[in-house]
């Protein structure tokens, strides 16, 4: 486990996985079925299906959707920041892994947990593969802050206070990114960002 120096920041990364960064080939397991596939992608539809008119309407403890995208948007642009401090090239957002991205916050937030590895065993390898997203390199940066006015700035500056996040963030390999955010009940803000590199 890597504890920041900012608390109540906490992000951790189990042995194994490198701070959550996975080399090889991603793509759907040729051991899933097609129903398999089918029933995912029918899951992720009902998922975004439940948000299309969610920024107007209340959330958990009076939060909105826009209030969400909003955190995500301010966490993508200050991650850019950082490699743009660096003389590194810009990472480029990607809508398939802001739908992973946040479903993973969102369940962190709702289930009470705060791991690489979800309560069924999955890590960020098996998430982004089974949303069927290709890659060679995927990397992820978790981050939790509650009773900051500014949770992006306090869970950036951790992340780059942590030599394992820091180096998820300012890797050269890596060409795209998403940043999900969830709000839990008592409001602390949960962040998945997902590193890519295809």
């Amino acid at each position: 486990m890597v504890l920041s120096a900012v608390a109540p920041l906490r992000a951790e990364a189990r042995a194994g996985q490198t701070d959550g960064v996975f080399t090889g080939r991603g793509k759907v397991a040729r051991g899933s079925s097609r129903a398999d596939r089918d029933s995912n992608r029918r899951e992720s539809e009902r998922e975004s299906a439940r948000y299309e008119d969610e920024d107007l309407k209340p959330m958990i403890a009076g939060r909105t959707m826009r209030e969400i995208e909003s955190l995500e948007k301010q966490c993508f642009y200050e991650v850019n920041r950082q490699r743009e401090g660096y003389g590194l090239a810009l990472l480029e957002f990607s809508e398939e892994l802001l739908e992973v991205a946040r479903y993973y916050s969102k369940r962190m937030a709702e289930e009470n947990f705060f791991s690489h590895v979800d309560p069924d065993g999955n890590t960020v390898r098996q998430r982004v593969t089974g949303a069927g997203i290709s890659w060679r390199v995927v990397g992820e940066n978790l981050a939790f802050a509650s009773g900051y006015i500014n949770p992006v700035a306090v869970s950036v500056n951790g992340w780059m206070e942590s030599p394992g996040h820091r180096k998820n963030i300012l890797d050269k390999g890596y060409s795209h990114t998403a940043i999900g955010a969830w709000i839990s009940k008592d409001g602390t803000v949960y962040f998945t960002e997902i590193f890519l590199r295809r």
